[in-house]
């Protein structure tokens, strides 16, 4: 299964940072880096998966982690999606080994 390197969830209500001066409409996602997701798995360790997720989209996405504890659940559910293809990726059946 091929993974895609990016993917962008159009949310359904927009986020504002910055009182209102930043709104996002979209979030740009990507493949998180070794580190990133080395934050996640220390996150949830801490403080369980959603506030975990939460962090790990904040951090491929560049958008700070306040804005998105207001995300509608359903977009959320869109990002941990798209993020668990990578978490739970298994080179032994990608077809590349």
């Amino acid at each position: 299964m091929m993974l895609e390197k990016t993917k962008i969830i159009t949310l359904q209500t927009p986020l504002e940072s910055a009182g209102g001066k930043l709104v996002y409409t979209e979030l740009e996602l990507k493949e998180p880096v070794l580190v990133q997701a080395e934050q996640f798995y220390e996150r949830r360790e801490q403080k369980g998966a959603l506030n975990a997720m939460r962090l790990l989209i904040s951090l491929v996405s560049g958008v700070p982690e306040t804005p998105l504890a207001n995300m509608q659940f359903t977009d959320y559910k869109r990002c941990e999606a798209y993020m668990l293809g990578f978490l739970g990726f298994d080179p032994s059946t990608d077809g590349n080994n």
